[in-house]
């Protein structure tokens, strides 16, 4: 079945109350992405003709996370979890639908934690990721090849104010655009 999502300050607890921000993804199996972010929000800013980086709005809870639990046999090591952009951001209240060609949404390293709350694991990679419409899938958390490295739930969370989306310049229009994130958890193959 499902593992219910952890308190991303301290994986030791469960997630109480429940975040809407950050759901649960009802994904069974021996390997599971659990919980990742439900949306960036940008909110409502002004347009520049100039390149210009906004910072998304906070969240209810203050953070935005994903889990990953690993609960596969010793034989098998390590897993990747991707995001990437359907698209660039499209224009949804116009007749006409403009793109933001060329925008990068910035998804911040954040902290990884497993058992012990007090630390980091070493384990575990929590990567920058920088992602556009052309970059594909790109990594943002993984195991190292450590032997058993992101065994049990593994959570990497951030603050949700840390997620940038840059827009080149001569791109911006108003209206209200969205697009689509995929996350990707990966098993990672033996070579």
């Amino acid at each position: 079945g499902p593992t219910v999502p952890v308190d991303p300050t301290n994986p030791t607890n469960p997630q109480d109350p429940d975040d809407p921000d950050n759901p649960a993804t009802g994904n069974t199996g021996a390997l599971t992405l659990d919980v990742a972010p439900k949306t960036f929000n940008f909110g409502s800013v002004q347009t520049y003709a100039a390149e210009h980086t906004y910072k998304a709005v906070a969240t209810g809870s203050g953070y935005q996370y994903l889990q990953v639990t690993d609960n596969r046999g010793t034989d098998e090591q390590g897993w990747t979890v991707t995001v990437e952009q359907d698209q660039d951001l499209t224009e949804t209240s116009g007749d006409a639908s403009h793109v933001l060609t060329g925008t990068t949404i910035h998804v911040p390293a954040g902290n990884s934690l497993a058992t012990d709350p007090t630390a980091a694991d070493s384990n575990l990679n929590a990567t920058v990721a920088n992602v556009t419409n052309t970059s594909g899938a790109v990594t943002v958390f993984s195991t190292t090849a450590a032997e058993n490295a992101g065994k049990g739930t593994s959570v990497k969370a951030w603050d949700p104010t840390d997620v940038t989306l840059t827009i080149p310049k001569n791109t911006a229009k108003p209206g209200t655009y969205t697009n689509t994130l995929t996350w990707t958890l990966t098993a990672n193959v033996s070579s």
